[in-house]
């Protein structure tokens, strides 16, 4: 198998997007009507709010971001380094407990004694351990399926039992 790269696929129209469109809506508005508003340090703070909030959202949803890139030797997910599939000893379908609701990941558990250095968020990220793969629609489907069958050939997935995602879910 060729190198394979998976991406975050978010979606672009949302809150954030609104809320740009009427800062420049009212920039606009304000400007139009009477341009010497612009020397007021209260506009000027607005349009570098404003200027700093769509070069933000352009990075986050004009950019690819990787999510995982899979080799024959190993995965890396995120900005991490590469985790050799030899080192790892088993993986997991979890539901964790994120920004107000039950989601699922996919955990591959290292072996023990591995020589990995962690980043920062791989030893402080609370219910996600160091390898985490969301299964909660960071990705697309077809990529979260994909994702499964690859790991699924390599190592063992524990599944979680169906009544107890139905339980969760409903939650």
């Amino acid at each position: 198998m060729k190198e394979k790269v998976f991406y975050y696929n978010f979606n672009w129209l949302n809150g954030w997007f609104v809320l740009n469109v009427v800062l420049f809506i009212v920039l606009g508005h304000c400007l139009y009507t009477c341009p010497c508003l612009l020397c007021w340090p209260q506009t000027i703070i607005l349009l570098a709010v404003f200027l700093f909030s769509v070069a933000v959202w352009a990075y986050k949803y004009l950019f690819k971001h990787k999510m995982a890139v899979i080799t024959d030797e190993n995965i890396t997910i995120d900005h991490c380094k590469p985790l050799k599939w030899k080192d790892i000893a088993s993986a997991e379908e979890r539901m964790v407990y994120c920004c107000f609701k039950h989601r699922k990941i996919l955990v591959l558990v290292p072996k023990e004694n591995i020589d990995y250095q962690y980043n920062f968020l791989q030893k402080h990220n609370c219910d996600f351990t160091p390898f985490s793969i969301p299964l909660y629609g960071l990705l697309t489907p077809e990529d979260e399926v994909e994702i499964c069958k690859i790991v699924a050939k390599k190592i063992k997935i524990k599944k979680l039992p169906e009544n107890d995602l139905k339980k969760e879910q409903k939650k």
